[in-house]
């Protein structure tokens, strides 16, 4: 009996060592078998950096889907106050409070790794000395199309996750959807996105002349779908009624770019029965004082961007961003490659869950008459 328990007690010390020492000493990338988080083959963190476009909201949410994801994931393990600076809608705050802090035994957002492409052309160089010369970012997540194709293009082994492209394929960033093309390279796409909203919005309004401002470019032709559009045009018999305008490339720029915008839908209120607000440049607050030609004119506006627009005086949006699942989507790929996987080897599309939300005061304001099957399919209502 006294050899039983001193058998017994050696093998809780031998648990309780085992457990303390999987506590202290997280799992190197390789040692296990296994879906847990690790750090890199010599025991260190896996160093993350970050890349945007520009100031975007879209990029903002998606960033701190992917810190979620990533929490969810078990990767990250301390997010206290994070929440607080999440709602500050600012991709530099957020990453600069993630950098600062220990929030993970097995990753780490660097410090000086925060990169935005409009803010000026010393982080465009900046970033490719870093990731040529420096080599030491183990992973970029990146967040836009012009981001995704610079980052891509530079000629590195970089692991880079792009995010938040209208389309990866038509931007050069990837090849299609099944390959990226490059082992280095992976692109969240969900090619029909657009494709679907339009086609909701035609269903919910049954236009016969359609209003779209846009910059008159490769590059905005994309991001706005105008392609898309004119392919359920053709389908559907309606009219595109379009106008151009210059996107701004400094602060200085915006108010001659706001004038531009306001003559286009001066314009166009006279002449269409509805409007598609496609992804531009135009700050939320500024909404309700340039739709005041379509309220005048009783015209639905609906919004390509989503949710944060219809709060703002569009009359309604099917949100094809769904970054909490989106940001989870990354979290798992992410996972994957920081195990040992490479980017082109991963699955790259997933499909976000259409959400319709109706901003009601407007469709008072206009004589906006809802469907029943709208009604029952509305996912948020603002007032």
């Amino acid at each position: 009996m006294k050899k039983l328990k001193e058998i017994t007690i050696v093998g809780i010390l031998l648990c309780c060592l085992a457990a303390a020492s999987l506590t202290t000493h997280p799992v190197q990338a390789g040692d296990l078998n296994t879906d847990a988080p690790c750090t890199r083959a010599d025991g260190a963190k896996w160093r993350i950096g970050y890349c945007e476009s520009e100031t975007f909201v879209t990029y903002t949410r998606t960033l701190v889907a992917l810190v979620k994801g990533l929490e969810e994931a078990g990767w990250i393990n301390d997010l206290i106050g994070f929440d607080r600076i999440a709602n500050s809608g600012n991709s530099k705050v957020i990453w600069e409070w993630l950098s600062s802090r220990e929030v993970s035994p097995y990753i780490q957002f660097v410090d000086g790794a925060f990169y935005n492409l409009r803010e000026s052309d010393t982080d465009r160089e900046g970033i490719l000395e870093r990731l040529r010369k420096q080599a030491d970012i183990d992973l970029m997540l990146v967040m836009g199309a012009q981001a995704g194709f610079f980052v891509s293009d530079s000629l590195q082994d970089t692991n880079i996750f792009v995010f938040a492209a209208s389309n990866a394929v038509r931007t050069g960033i990837i090849d299609s959807v099944d390959d990226s093309g490059k082992d280095n390279v992976w692109a969240h796409m969900d090619e029909q996105r657009f494709a679907r909203q339009i086609r909701a919005f035609y269903d919910i309004v049954n236009f016969k002349k359609l209003g779209m401002v846009y910059e008159n470019s490769d590059k905005a032709g994309i991001y706005s779908a105008v392609s898309e559009v004119e392919s359920l045009a053709q389908e559907k018999g309606f009219e595109i009624v379009r106008y151009h305008v210059r996107e701004p490339r400094s602060s200085g720029e915006y108010p001659g770019y706001y004038r531009q915008v306001q003559v286009a839908y001066n314009q166009l209120a006279a002449e269409v029965d509805a409007v598609y607000v496609t992804i531009a440049s135009l700050e939320s607050e500024k909404l309700p004082e340039l739709f005041q030609p379509f309220y005048k004119q009783k015209i639905p506006v609906f919004s390509q961007l989503g949710n944060i627009e219809v709060e703002n005086g569009a009359l309604l949006t099917v949100s094809v961003m769904d970054e909490v699942n989106i940001g989870r989507f990354g979290a798992d790929n992410i996972s994957k490659c920081l195990r040992g996987a490479k980017p082109r080897e991963l699955t790259q599309s997933f499909q976000s869950a259409p959400r319709i939300t109706l901003n009601a005061a407007v469709a008072q304001q206009i004589g906006f008459k809802l469907p029943y099957k709208l009604v029952m399919a509305l996912d948020e209502v603002y007032h």
